[in-house]
C-alpha cells in the first residue's frame, strides 16, 4: 500500500509531498533498522501529526539515506559501529527539541510550541543527518571520543553532507533545485523544521536559523569565534559550536558539487547527478584515510585530492581546491606526504594491512612527539596510491582548570603522525603535532560543551536563572547530554554518549552563565 512522503523538510515542501510505495526492508546482509512503533501502511495526513505518517516518513527517510550513501560509496553498508547489523529507529522518543545518534539508535522527538507540533523524525534532512553520524561512526569509530574541536565539527558536517546527498540523489528534488543549484536553495539549507522549533522557543538562539551549506563562512581558529551566549550574534552566525562550525566543511562539500557540475557542462539533471556521485565518492574514500589531526577539515580535503588523483587522474583537482579555497582552507596537498624530518632507522615495512617501524625510528619519533609510547599504535594507511605508516599516540589532558566540576577529570586525545621513507630512512611526513595548539583546541571544545550544558556532571546543577527559566538551568535531560564522566582504568574520563542535534540547552538570559 502506498504512503505519503516529504522528500526534504516539512517547512519546505519542495518538491511537494508525494505518494510512493515504501522502500523494501534492507537485505539481511546489510545494516538496517529495528523499527520502533510500527504502523500500518497508508497515506496518512501529515497535518494531523499522526503516528502513522511519522512512522512511514521517518522509515522512508532513513532507508533513503543509507541507499544514497551506498550509491556514492559504491559498496554496500553492512554494519553499524560495533558490528551491529541493526540499530533502533525511534520516530518519536518523547517531547524535546532534539534528534540524536547514540550507537544503538537513531532517535527523534516531538516538540509543542503553541498550536504547532514540530517532529524531528518527519524531516528527511534531520533523519539523514543522524544516519550520517552512524555511517561515519561505522567507518571511523576513532572519531567518536575525540576531544578535538574540528573532528567533532566534522561529524556534524558529515551528517549534513549525507542529507545533501540524499536530497540530490532523489530525482524530483534534483529536478526542482537545478535552476538554483549555484544559489542558496532548499537542498543546501538543512533542518528548517527543527530551526523553526528553536525559533518558536528561543528566537535569538543561533540555531533558530537553519544550517546552510551554500554559505560564505571562512575558516578561523575556533577559539577566536564567539559562543552561542553572545546576544549580538543571533541566529545563523558562525560560532564556536560544532553544528555551526561544521558549516565550513559542508560549504566546501556543497561548493565541490557545484564546481564539478559546472566543469562538466552545468546544464542538465544528469550532469548534476554525476557531480553529486563524484563528490560523494571522493568524500567516502577520504573519510577512511584522513589522518586524525587537529585541523581535520584540511586533512579530509587533502585526502579527497589524493583519492581523485588515484581514481580520476586528478580530473577534479581544481574543483576540490577551489571549493576549499573559497572557505579559506588552502589544502597544500603536496605537503601532506612530504618528508620533513629524517628519523633514526630504516623506512617502515609493510605486510598486508600492517606496518612496522624499527625500534630506533619509533624511539626517535616518540621523543620528538613528547610521547611515552604506552598508548601508541602503528598501522598501515593508503592515501591515494601511497602507503605510509600511521603512528597514533594517545595522551591524557587534564580538564580541572576549565571548571571546578571537572577537577580530577581527564580527556583522552589521539593524534596521528605519518611516517614514510626518504633515501631509505624513516621520515616524518607532513607535520608533527604541536602540543600547545592541541591543548588549546581541546580546551575550546570542552568549554563549548560546558556552555551548552552538554556534560552530565555529577550532582544537581545550581539554578542561577529565575522564574520560568529556572528549570531550564537545571541539570539537562539525558538526551540533551552528549558527554558523561566515566571511570576508566582508575581515572575519571570525559566520554561521549551520543551526537545530538539539540546543540544546547535553551538559552539563559544574557549575562547569566550556565552553572558549570
Amino acid at each position: 500500500m502506498p504512503i505519503n512522503f516529504i522528500p526534504n523538510d516539512p517547512q519546505v515542501l519542495r518538491p511537494p509531498m508525494r505518494v510512493v510505495s515504501p522502500r523494501p526492508q534492507r537485505a539481511a546482509s546489510r545494516a538496517g533498522f529495528t523499527f520502533i512503533g510500527a504502523q500500518p501502511e497508508n497515506t496518512f495526513d501529515p497535518a494531523t501529526a499522526s503516528a502513522g505518517f511519522l512512522f512511514w516518513q521517518c522509515r522512508e527517510a532513513a532507508l533513503g539515506a543509507l541507499a544514497a550513501w551506498e550509491d556514492v560509496s559504491g559498496k554496500p553498508f553492512t554494519f553499524w559501529q560495533g558490528s551491529q547489523r541493526k540499530i533502533a529507529l525511534r520516530p518519536d522518543d518523547g517531547q524535546e527539541l532534539n534528534a540524536f545518534y547514540d550507537r544503538s539508535s537513531l532517535s527523534f522527538f516531538h516538540f509543542n510550541a503553541g498550536s504547532k507540533v514540530f517532529l524531528s523524525g518527519a524531516s528527511t534532512d534531520i533523519v539523514a543527518h543522524e544516519a550520517g553520524h552512524g555511517i561515519l561512526d561505522s567507518i571511523r569509530p576513532d572519531l567518536w571520543d575525540s576531544p578535538l574541536f574540528e573532528v567533532n565539527a566534522f561529524h556534524e558536517a558529515f551528517g549534513d553532507c549525507v542529507a545533501i546527498l540524499t536530497a540530490l540523489l532523489d530525482g524530483p528534488s534534483r529536478a526542482a533545485v537545478l535552476p538554483a543549484i549555484a544559489r542558496q536553495n532548499f537542498i543546501a539549507s538543512t533542518g528548517e523544521d527543527l530551526a523553526a522549533g528553536v525559533k518558536a522557543s528561543e528566537p535569538n538562539h543561533n540555531a533558530a536559523a537553519a544550517r546552510n551549506a551554500r554559505n560564505a563562512f571562512v575558516w578561523q581558529l575556533p577559539s577566536t569565534l564567539p559562543d552561542f551566549a553572545s546576544p549580538q550574534d543571533g541566529p545563523g552566525k558562525l560560532i564556536n559550536e560544532g553544528h555551526s562550525f561544521g558549516q565550513i566543511f559542508s560549504g566546501c562539500f556543497y561548493d565541490l558539487i557545484v564546481n564539478i557540475f559546472k566543469a562538466n557542462g552545468g546544464a542538465t539533471e544528469g550532469q548534476l547527478r554525476t557531480a553529486t556521485r563524484t563528490a560523494g565518492r571522493l568524500l567516502s574514500v577520504a573519510i577512511a584515510t584522513a589522518p586524525l589531526k587537529t585541523r581535520f577539515f584540511r586533512e579530509v580535503g587533502r585526502a579527497m585530492v589524493k583519492a581523485d588523483e588515484e581514481e580520476n587522474a586528478a580530473a577534479n583537482r581544481d574543483a576540490i581546491r577551489n571549493a576549499f579555497n573559497g572557505h579559506d582552507l588552502p589544502l597544500g596537498t603536496g605537503a601532506m606526504l612530504a618528508p620533513i624530518a629524517a628519523l633514526a632507522g630504516a623506512a617502515p615495512t609493510f605486510k598486508a594491512s600492517a606496518a612496522s617501524l624499527t625500534a630506533g625510528a619509533k624511539k626517535d619519533l616518540l621523543a620528538r612527539m613528547g610521547a611515552t609510547g604506552r598508548r601508541t599504535a602503528v598501522s598501515a594507511l593508503r592515501i591515494g596510491g601511497t602507503r605510509v605508516a600511521e603512528v597514533l599516540d594517545e595522551r591524557d589532558l587534564s580538564l580541572g582548570h576549565l571548571a571546578s566540576s571537572l577537577r580530577g577529570v581527564v580527556t583522552r586525545v589521539q593524534e596521528a603522525v605519518l611516517v614514510g621513507a626518504s633515501g631509505g630512512r624513516a621520515a616524518v611526513l607532513g607535520a608533527l603535532p604541536e602540543p600547545v595548539a592541541t591543548s588549546e583546541d581541546v580546551d575550546t571544545f570542552v568549554r563549548s560543551l560546558l556552555k551548552q550544558g552538554a556534560i552530565d556532571l555529577p550532582g544537581p546543577r545550581p539554578k542561577r536563572a529565575v522564574g520560568a527559566l529556572a528549570s531550564r538551568a537545571a541539570k539537562p535531560r539525558a538526551s540533551a547530554v552528549t558527554h558523561e564522566i566515566r571511570s576508566v582504568g582508575g581515572k575519571k574520563v570525559l566520554s561521549r554518549v551520543r551526537f545530538a542535534c539539540r546543540c544546547c540547552v535553551p538559552a539563559l538570559p544574557f549575562g547569566i552563565s550556565p552553572a558549570y
